[in-house]
């Protein structure tokens, strides 16, 4: 295991994080304090990913505007709450898009769909990219090592019960913030 985390664990870590990533990237905090992964290289790993994704979808939706967006349906549907963010945050929603659940991808695609400067957008997704990946792959670090130090499991069974903890508690959250929607649009009048 050690050895196929070595050689391909920095490589899956890119190439998830291109799409999302937050589970894989405390996965990866949670290894790295294990002694399977190195926590930069983890971090850095994410970092590339996070962005190159980013920068990709925003460039696509720039160059081929809605045409891009009904290739996927999820982003389409909530592309109307996308806007509003964009349009009342303008360049700054960039620095928090990692951590809208649910959104991410889709006001990526806004902010190309709105013609937003690249150069802009670029310097606050590479803010954006190092800041969430220090803080998730560090929050997976420091996780693991309070975790260790309470329960007292060996490594492969620590690893395993930290990554299906992980893995559960993502999925609670995100399930939570897509299941009672905040609507960002205004009441209509009847």
């Amino acid at each position: 295991m050690e050895t196929l985390l070595h050689q391909y664990g920095y490589l899956l870590i890119f190439v998830i994080t291109l799409f999302e990533g937050e589970t894989v990237l405390l996965i990866a905090g949670i290894l790295a304090h294990q002694g399977f992964l190195n926590i930069e290289l983890s971090i850095i790993s994410a970092f590339l990913g996070s962005v190159i994704g980013d920068q990709l979808f925003f460039q696509l939706a720039r160059q081929e505007g809605y045409e891009f967006v009904r290739k996927f349906k999820y982003v389409a549907s909530v592309l109307p709450r996308a806007e509003l963010l964009v349009k009342k945050h303008g360049t700054y929603i960039v620095l928090f898009a990692r951590y809208i659940y649910g959104l991410r991808t889709a006001l990526v695609v806004m902010c190309g769909l709105a013609k937003m400067p690249r150069v802009k957008f670029t310097i606050f997704n590479i803010a954006a990219g190092l800041i969430w990946a220090v803080s998730y792959g560090f929050l997976g670090y420091f996780f693991s090592e309070v975790i260790g130090s309470v329960a007292g499991l060996g490594k492969i069974e620590f690893v395993i019960a930290a990554a299906i903890a992980v893995t559960a508690l993502v999925y609670w959250v995100v399930r939570t913030a897509n299941s009672k929607p905040v609507s960002d649009e205004p009441k209509q009048e009847e």
